[in-house]
């Protein structure tokens, strides 16, 4: 069963070959070496990310946006839940596995049940009727739109401050971001990551990316 079978219902880019490797140690300087290795100790991975290795080709782009990506994913108003849910809708708004792999796996570890994770792969429109549909629905517009309109604002803004807002608005943007490059770049899902196969006739056909 290849990759795209074992994710959730959706229109899966980033299929086929990697087509940029990762960067070997040999081409990296030592700031690329040290963010790598500071990431292994973050993140408990006993080896490099692919996506992080396709990233340190960058050269010193990588290090500021690991210190971005770090602190938008750790720091902020939003709540950890909140922020993997978001990253969850717009993982398969975008069609990318390998995101949606790794983020359905951090929201298993923050104890998010399952079925609020397969609930980031359905297509209905969200209503915000709490913080957490208003969050998807700032994600579906965003991504749709390429802005909130005056009813999506206000709507949202219903369970959201300004503060939050403009959070939100980032971390759709910077993960939709994440998420066209690995499409893009093909980078393949480590096997640790990939979903367990999903119930009987709910598979989705594919190859694997």
């Amino acid at each position: 069963m290849n990759l795209v079978q074992r994710l959730p219902a959706g229109d899966w880019r980033g299929v086929g070959d990697q087509r940029v490797p990762g960067a070997a140690p040999e081409q990296l300087g030592w700031v690329g070496r040290l963010v790598l290795r500071l990431i292994r100790r973050r993140t408990r991975a006993a080896s490099d990310y692919n996506v992080f290795l396709v990233l340190a080709r960058l050269g010193s782009i990588f290090p500021a946006h690991a210190v971005f990506l770090s602190q938008i994913l750790l720091r902020g108003r939003l709540s950890q839940t909140e922020k993997e849910l978001t990253i969850l809708r717009v993982a398969w708004r975008m069609g990318c596995g390998y995101e949606w792999g790794h983020h359905a796996h951090m929201a298993a570890d923050l104890g998010i049940p399952a079925a609020e994770v397969a609930a980031m792969a359905d297509p209905t429109p969200r209503t915000p009727v709490n913080r957490r549909d208003a969050l998807v629905a700032i994600a579906d517009e965003l991504l749709a739109s390429h802005t909130l309109s005056d009813p999506g604002w206000e709507a949202a803004g219903a369970w959201l401050n300004e503060d939050e807002l403009l959070e939100a608005c980032m971390l759709v943007g910077h993960y939709a971001m994440v998420a066209m490059t690995l499409n893009a770049t093909r980078v393949q899902l480590e096997d640790e990551f990939i979903p367990a196969p999903p119930a009987s006739g709910t598979a989705t056909e594919g190859v694997s990316a």
